[in-house]
């Protein structure tokens, strides 16, 4: 008997369904599905995890062991598979393709169903399709013993380094104020928290300068048009000497420049630049993203996600997806429009050996909702984008002479589609018409003077964090954006528009002045490459965890040294965020922060004055529902918080219908 072992239920469904009919049986509460003599049996992700194999009383720690998850439903499914290993000669691991889906499979098999590995096989496919997976199964390979080593060493090294350095963060805020808090940092983690702190930096030490812009307008054929002076003036009065120039003068066209350029399509999309389209066009963040495509890629409507591939292969057959697209009306004219192309995408620089970039599968969807709908349709025109020929656009660009002083006005009209036709509403490109101007023509002009200042760096957002940690080396396609989801669990980021609080500013200085190498991007990435050697063949994953714990107990040797100061630095971080998160506004009657305050005596919340006792303003809240400032002010003064969902005044006393009541 043949035990095929899939990461999740439903993907095993779809295995058992392309190759043949199978019948769904259970036990322990665990479906499995037999046809003829193979059984196909789910795991549930990760059915075992590693913990330490004796007790952290101290750290560095780096004695870890592999035991079954705390997920209660997980047991079940070990239980059965077990049950079915007793009668199978062959074992394929056909979970995910990669390393994490090689060490979920890897010990699934070792642990669940004591198989030998050396004669396990492995299924290879990027698309839950019936002719992916029969080929996958058709065509198996050995048992891709680097990639497991790869996904082991990826789990020790994180788990050795997060928890030690957790731990020790911990510690030090114990040893210092006898506090505990539990504080998390890793190896990626820590790393990401530094270059997001660095931009903090920069926005708070930027002094904005002022500069002018000069402009003057002028309307034709119902076009309102602003030309530029080419300079930016850092004084106010060579500006106005420039604009009072131009006063009550004839504007002249004294060049103009047309020419056709085009616009190429965009490359084939790996998960980061998902991430980032659906950032742009949704305000979707990286981790949502991720979970609504692996929930397509398992309802066999999109290929794998998790790659990091920009690339789509000839052997992928885009005659029969784009032909089974046609089947779909919301793409049949599309489609039909593809089928006469070349059918030859364009490609992009990064490859990933294990799966292409992503695209749909032809399979139509049973109906889609909300995230789901928007994802595919952006993968489905993106897509089609890569087949069509480049659009093309007339530029430009006029020279308008006021005087002695040039303007400058640039435009662009589209004039052929090309992919725009499929992608336009993601592309994001707007259509900036000129008049009909002529050399030598004369323009009623009216001049501005615009007063600006300089602005800061811009603040990351979730998706440009994802990406900047792509171009440090530091993370895998998988990781980055639950890590960028850990750092706002942690306290240590909040907003859309990423800010450092208090606490992660804090942490990043006590370890930058006490132990740099924790927050190393330069260390971190020499650890990723470690594991790429060893996914490669070329290095022995004891070889790279040994070097982690001595790098490790070198780190931990100089952390308890300035174990104490640690501690109080971190601690002046909590404690600033603490008190800005229970800041409601401004007092009324002196100006001074508006805190919530829980009362030692009866144990109730309230809002009081901080310039207290010389301000006895308060306000009474209620007992229940999560209290969060909004920064507005009522009509009587008083700040504006949510609770529940719902915008209220804080003064029981107010004639708003939304006031608080007591």
């Amino acid at each position: 008997m043949i035990l095929i072992v899939a990461e999740k239920p439903k993907v095993a469904l779809k295995i058992a369904s392309a190759l043949g009919k199978p019948e769904k049986k259970k036990r322990y509460n665990a479906p499995y599905y037999v046809v003829d003599d193979i059984i196909v049996a789910p795991a549930v992700g990760h059915l075992y995890k590693l913990k330490n194999a004796v007790p952290f009383s101290d750290y560095p720690l780096f004695e870890v062991k592999w035991t079954t998850t705390d997920v209660s439903y997980a047991k079940n499914y070990i239980r059965n598979l077990e049950f079915l290993a007793e009668k199978a000669d062959l074992f394929i691991n056909a979970c995910d393709y990669d390393v994490e889906g090689s060490v979920i499979g890897y010990n699934a098999l070792r642990f669940a169903c004591d198989a030998d590995i050396s004669t396990s096989k492995r299924m290879r496919y990027s698309t839950l399709t019936v002719s992916d997976l029969k080929s996958a199964f058709e065509n198996l390979e050995g048992p891709g013993q680097s990639m497991i080593e790869a996904g082991l060493a990826r789990h020790e090294l994180d788990w050795i380094w997060g928890m030690n350095t957790s731990k020790a963060l911990s510690t030090s805020l114990k040893t210092a104020v006898g506090q505990f808090k539990l504080l998390s940092a890793g190896r990626v983690q820590t790393p990401t928290l530094v270059f997001l702190e660095k931009r903090e930096e920069e926005i708070e030490e930027f002094v904005p300068e002022p500069y002018w812009e000069i402009i003057i307008e002028f309307e034709k054929d119902g076009i309102l048009v602003q030309a530029k002076y080419p300079k930016r003036l850092k004084k106010e009065e060579e500006a106005k000497k420039i604009y009072e120039a131009c006063l009550n003068k004839k504007g002249v066209v004294t060049d103009l420049q047309q020419k056709k350029k085009k616009r190429y399509p965009p490359i084939p999309m790996d998960l980061g630049l998902l991430q980032s389209e659906c950032w742009k066009n949704f305000g979707m963040s990286p981790q949502v993203t991720q979970k609504l495509a692996q929930g397509l890629y398992e309802m066999g409507v999109i290929s794998y996600p998790r790659t990091a591939s920009q690339k789509l292969p000839y052997k992928l057959n885009f005659k029969r997806i784009v032909e089974n697209l046609t089947k779909n009306p919301a793409y049949t004219t599309f489609a039909q429009e593809i089928l006469h192309t070349e059918l030859k995408p364009v490609q992009g620089k990064k490859d990933d050996p294990a799966h292409p970039a992503i695209h749909p599968t032809g399979e139509t969807p049973k109906k889609l909702t909300g995230g789901l709908e928007k994802v595919y349709d952006l993968i489905v025109k993106r897509f089609f984008s890569g087949f069509a020929p480049p659009s093309v656009y007339q530029s430009t660009k006029v020279e308008i002479t006021v005087g002695e002083y040039p303007f400058y006005a640039q435009g662009s009209v589209t004039v052929k589609e090309g992919w725009l036709r499929y992608y336009r509403e993601y592309a994001k490109i707007s259509e900036e018409p000129l008049p009909d101007l002529k050399k030598g023509e004369e323009l009623d002009v009216t001049p501005k003077i615009l007063s600006k200042m300089t602005k800061p760096p811009p603040r990351y957002n979730p998706a440009s964090a994802v990406k900047m940690m792509e171009k440090l080396g530091i993370g895998t396609k998988a990781t980055r954006a639950q890590i960028v989801d850990i750092l706002y669990e942690r306290g240590y980021v909040e907003g859309k528009k990423i800010e450092v609080t208090s606490l992660g500013k804090k942490t990043v200085e006590a370890l930058r002045k006490n132990c740099p190498q924790i927050v190393s991007v330069k260390l971190t990435r020499h650890f990723e490459k470690e594991m790429d050697e060893i996914y490669e063949g070329k290095k022995e994953r004891e070889e790279v965890i040994e070097e982690a714990k001595e790098e490790l107990t070198e780190i931990f040797d100089k952390f308890k040294e300035k174990e104490t100061e640690i501690g109080k630095t971190i601690y002046e971080g909590l404690k600033e965020t603490r008190d800005k998160k229970n800041v409601v506004g401004k007092c009324p009657e002196c100006g001074s922060e508006l805190r919530i305050i829980r009362s030692k005596k009866t144990k109730k919340r309230f809002v009081g004055c901080s310039g207290y006792p010389d301000c006895t303003k308060s306000y009474p809240l209620p007992q229940k529902g999560k209290v969060t400032p909004t920064g507005e002010v009522c009509t009587c003064g008083a700040p504006v918080v949510k609770i529940s969902r719902r915008n209220y005044c804080i003064n029981p006393e107010c004639e708003s219908h939304d006031a608080v009541e007591n």
